[in-house]
This record gives C-alpha cells, structure tokens and sequence, in this order.
C-alpha cells in the first residue's frame, strides 16, 4: 500500500514541477533562431481560452488548458471587442541556440486592465508577474508604455509561457515576443514615433492658440481645445502614457480618467464643427441637429460617476462610430453642395481622423484585426488632420474677411441709404406739415382742439380746417394710405384738391365728390378715407358726408349714449362717378362732435375692438370740457407709448358748442 501512495505521489510531483508539452496543446514550439533579430508576432503559435470568473492559479489555468476546449489565433491577432471575460494564452519558446538569451515578451495595447505573466520552465520551475492599469507603473519590468516580461532562456532551453489577460476596455491582445536588444530598438522607435507626434500637435496648439490671440477667430480656440482634449490628453491615456510619464502610482486616476476624456473630446468635436464650416449661416437646420446632438455626450459625461465604465466605454465607441459618418457627410455638404471653400479642409482633414478613428474604434469592438494599421489609424490621421485644418483655418479667415468686408460694405451702402432716407423723411415731415393747418380758426361759440400723432417720421392721416362764409366751418379728416414720402406727397395733393373744391362747394357731400373726381387714377390704384362736415354756427346745423370713414361722435351732458354718425359713402379714388350723401343734425349749446381715424381705436383695444371701449369712455366723461377729454386722450397714447410703437397713425378733432 506504502508503494503505490508513493507512486501516485511521484506522478504527481512529476506533473506538477516539470513543463510537460501537453501543458499547452494544439501549439508548436517557437524557435529563438526564427526571430531572425526582429520582433515576432505570436499570433501563428498561441492557443487561448476564455473564462469568467477569472483564474488566477497557474495550476487551474494548466488544468483548464489541458482537460477544456481551447482556440487557436491561427495569424489572426486576438481582439475580442469589449468583453468582461478574461482571456488566457499559452505558447511555447524554444532557444535553439547554443547560448543564453533574453527574450522579452510583450503586449503593444495598453489599456489592459490586469496582466498576468508565467514562465513554467522544464526544471518545473515558475516565474510568474502581474501588471497592468490598474496596477502601479513599478509592477512593469521596462519602462514601456505597453506590458512586457523577460525571461533567461538557456542554452537549448524549452519555456512554456501563459499570459491572462483582463479589461473593461476592448480587448486587443497584439502579443509580441523578441530578443532584449530587438525590443530596446523597438522601444526606442515607438518613443520616437509618440514623440514626433505629440511634437507636431503640441507644437500646431500653440501656433493656432497664438493665431487667435492675434485675430480673436473663435474658431481657433475651439480647435485649440478639441486639439488639446483629442490630440494630447485622450491620445496619452490611448497609448498608456498617463502612467508612464506622469502618474506612475496612481492607477486608480489613469483607469478613471479614460472615459471622461473620451467624452471630453467628443463634446469639443461640436462647437469646432459648428464654428469651421459656419452651420448657423450655411445650414441652420443642420446647425440645430449639430446642437441637438451635442446633448448626448455631455449628458452621458455626467451620468459618468453612476454607470460602469464598461458601458460606458461601449457608449462612447458606439457615439463616436455615428458622430463620424454625421460629420463626413454634413463637412461633404457644406463643402461641396453650399461650396463654403473651408469646410473642404474640414472634409479632407476628418476624412483621414475619420478613417483612422473608425479603424480604431472597429478594432476596439472587434470587427477589424490588429495590425499595424488599425494599431496607428487614429494616431496618424489626426497627425494629418491638424496640418490640413491649419489650413483650413487660414482659409476659413480668408473667407470671413471678405465676407466682413462685403458686409461693411454693404453696411456702408446701407448707411448712405439710411442716411438719404432720413432726408427724404425730413422732407416729407416739412411737407407734411404744410399740409397741415398751422392756426385753428376762431369763432364765436365754438372751442375747438386737435391732435395729429404720427406713428412714424410721417404720417399716413391728413385734417383741415377751413373758415367758410361768416358763420360756417368746413372739417375734412382723412386716412391716406402708406407712410413716408409717397404718404406726403398724397397728403399734399389731397390738399391742393381740397382748396380747389372749397372754391365752389359749399356742402360736404360736394367736397368729397370734387375731391374724388381730382384724385382718383392718380393716386396709382390706392385709396383714401374722409370724412367732411359743415358746421353752421347761425343756424346750428352740422352737415355730414362720409367716404369710408370711421363714423363721428355727437354727445353732449345729457347724452344717455353716444351719437355714431356715419353716412354710407364709398372710398375716394374707387370710381369716379361717386355721390356722397349728406345727413344733417341740429346742434345745442354743449354739444361735442368728435371726429378721428382709426388709429384711436387701438388705444381702448383690449382684446376685441376698441371702438366699444372708447364709447363707453366718452359716456363716463360726457360732461368734462374738449380739454379735459383731449387731456385724457393723450394719456392713453402716452401709456400705450410705454408698451411699444403705435401701429397706425391717430388724428382727432374736437368741437364743442358753446
């Protein structure tokens, strides 16, 4: 019974501390003489598995590899998308060669999480490392941005190596594996590479941060943050230079800090697009989807601390992927289709960040393999980028300047019509007051007020008062149609037809018909309201005719309701055979007419017409003198004032019988 425990012990012993070919299956030995003084790619020799939750002995791993289903890379180089799986590898070297060598095994992708390194040598015996983002820089045996473990080879030396990896970014494992003074070469050639790039960005983000000084473009600071965020700051937690150059033991900040430049970087993307190809003027429906889109990076910036950073990581690649498209296609647009000549920089330039960053991100999520291509896309197109948008940009300000420069000159021709107008208008002023009466008549028995309020410079609205014989007045109110010179000029020739008339007319009904005759085809298809009466002071008569006037008001004190006269009457300058018929009304003493246009109505307006309003108002203050009611009248245009610009003009004119 001793016998067979203690051989059942051996076997185990055996197994356990000598590297046995049956650890890693389905997989030839890699011979140091094939490296040929180069780095090699394992990708032809690795075997993998994957699991979760993860494995963390190397005995579970050996077992799993020998008694479970595994995969071969077969050339192809592993990337699994985002995934929480961890992933197990296994190759095997063999140093052919008659002497001792180093050999350096190392992973090019830097944004693993956790690295476990095992070396299993023939002697049984284990050298085993773990490093990765979340572990301090120290735990790395070379100071690389990538994760690398070297290991003694001897002479005709079998070492069976197992990698497991893990990470909630995507999972790309480019395993490389060369001699030491094959990987110093080619460390030193990626330093090179990462310096020449962020030398040529660094050194494009001061020159367009001090071309803004120089010019106050805001689309130089836009880009000098996109630039920033995009080309430096994300780039180096990209290629895993956070740890490397500036917070070695702090993996808790390079892990954490990630996404939110990642979304950081989305956001600036926004107010340089808008801003370069001028959205808001070239294309304000596609300016609205630009703003409208900008609200899921920002949101989703926020909503940071609450989510996992897988998600989301997997929700930044998957906006990034459409933002891409979105922009190719509107920069294609602006350029070509509303031919805005900067936004072809701008098509040129993303085209290349935009290939090199689909590239990136397909890798990221697994529809692409790993490559030297898809490894340095994003790098080398934003390197292109920032030189073809340096460009643009100074062709962007080529093409604001004269754009300024058109708009001053238009502004200048714009100020020399304004300034021409505002003669014109003077002029018109100057005629319009001519037209207007410069002294009221006076008559024994008779108070009489007027108002003329503009709701511009001039006027659309004419009145006159005129003495006839020794006791009559004649009144014309009138509402002239338009503003400005052509108002005047109507005004004035309403009023040359208006003298003629009072040469023979000594009735109202025959004032409009004369004036009718005189100006109707020369007012150019445009017509006019009016009012006029006859006031007999012997007599106390007032004779009314109306030509598509607002009605007059009669009242006196004891007036239960207002009067509204109003005979029918068709516009001025209709049709030339016109009869305007008169009605006639005995006056007292007391008696108040009121005469308007109908701009007065908007000041009662509350709501519906304002005509109910101000006869009510007449009613209330029946009693009251025409300058107590004209006082009132120019409150109520003073208050409406204070809300805004009249709409239309207000004339008035007040009798009163005394």
């Amino acid at each position: 019974m001793k016998r067979i425990l203690t051989f059942i012990l051996l076997c185990l012993f055996q197994t356990n501390v000598f590297a046995d070919p049956k650890n890693c299956p389905n997989t030839t030995p890699v011979a140091l003489s094939s490296f040929q003084g180069k780095t090699f790619d394992l990708s032809q020799h690795l075997t993998y598995f994957s699991t979760n939750p993860s494995l963390q002995s190397l005995s579970k791993v050996t077992n799993h590899f020998q008694t479970f289903r595994t995969e071969k890379s077969a050339g192809v180089i592993p990337n699994f998308g985002n995934t929480d799986k961890q992933y197990w590898f296994c190759f095997v070297i063999q140093n052919d060669k008659n002497h001792y060598n180093r050999i350096i095994t190392y992973i090019k992708y830097p944004l693993l999480d956790e690295v476990n390194f095992f070396a299993l040598r023939e002697s049984g015996e284990i050298s085993e490392n773990t490093q990765g983002r979340l572990y301090p820089f120290r735990n790395r045996e070379r100071d690389y941005r990538g994760f690398s473990y070297g290991t003694d080879l001897l002479p005709d030396e079998t070492v069976t190596y197992y990698v497991g990896v893990k990470t909630d970014s995507s999972m790309s494992v480019p395993l490389m594996v060369a001699e030491e003074k094959d990987f110093d070469s080619f460390v030193s050639l990626d330093t090179l590479l990462q310096g020449f790039y962020f030398g040529i960005v660094g050194v494009m983000t001061l020159y367009n941060l001090f071309v803004y000084f120089m010019v106050r473009d805001k689309a130089y600071i836009f880009y000098v943050l996109y630039l920033f965020l995009s080309a430096i700051l994300f780039q180096f937690s990209m290629q895993g230079l956070f740890p490397a150059l500036f917070f070695p033991s702090s993996p808790e900040l390079v892990y954490h800090i990630h996404n939110p430049l990642y979304f950081l970087f989305l956001i600036s993307c926004f107010p340089l697009s808008i801003t370069f190809m001028n959205l808001k003027e070239n294309s304000p429906f596609i300016y609205k989807w630009f703003i409208a889109l900008s609200i899921i990076p920002i949101v989703s910036f926020c909503l940071l601390p609450f989510f996992p950073y897988r998600l989301m990581n997997k929700t930044g690649d998957l906006f990034s992927f459409l933002l891409a498209f979105f922009a190719l296609v509107v920069s294609f647009y602006i350029a070509y289709i509303k031919k805005f000549p900067p936004a072809r920089f701008y098509f040129f330039g993303f085209f290349f960040v935009i290939v090199g960053g689909l590239a990136t991100v397909l890798r990221y999520m697994g529809f692409l393999p790993v490559n030297v291509f898809t490894e340095n896309a994003f790098q080398i197109g934003t390197a292109i980028e920032v030189l073809l948008m340096a460009f643009g940009l100074g062709d962007r300000i080529s093409v604001v300047r004269k754009e300024k420069d058109k708009i001053q000159l238009k502004a200048e021709i714009n100020k020399q019509k304004l300034i021409a107008y505002g003669k014109e208008l003077k002029l018109a002023q100057k005629l319009q007051e001519s037209t207007l009466p410069q002294v009221l008549p006076k008559f024994p028995g008779l108070i009489i007020k007027t108002g003329y309020f503009p709701a511009s410079l001039v006027g659309g609205d004419f009145y006159d008062l005129t003495v006839y014989g020794k006791h009559q007045i004649c009144g014309l109110i009138a509402d002239v149609t338009g503003h400005g010179v052509p108002a005047a000029i109507e005004a004035a020739m309403l009023k040359i037809a208006y003298m003629q008339t009072l040469a023979f007319a000594n009735k109202p009904g025959k004032v409009l018909e004369s004036i009718n005759v005189s100006l109707v085809g020369n007012y150019k298809n445009q017509f006019l309201t009016a009012s006029a009466i006859f006031i007999d002071l012997e007599q106390k008569l007032l004779k009314v005719a109306n030509a598509g006037h607002p009605a007059l008001y009669k009242f006196n004190e004891q007036s239960t309701s207002i009067e509204v006269i109003r005979p029918k009457g068709k516009l001025i300058g209709y049709a030339k055979e016109v009869q305007y018929p008169e009605e006639t009304y005995k006056l007292a003493t007391g008696d108040k007419i009121l005469l308007f246009t109908d701009g007065i109505w908007d000041l009662w307006e509350n709501g519906d017409s304002g005509e109910e309003e101000l006869l009510q108002w007449l009613l209330t203050r029946k009693a009251e003198s025409v300058e107590s009611l004209y006082g009132g009248i120019d409150e109520h245009i003073r208050l409406r004032n204070k809300e805004g610009p009249a709409d239309d003009d207000i004339t008035l004119i007040l009798f009163e019988i005394t």
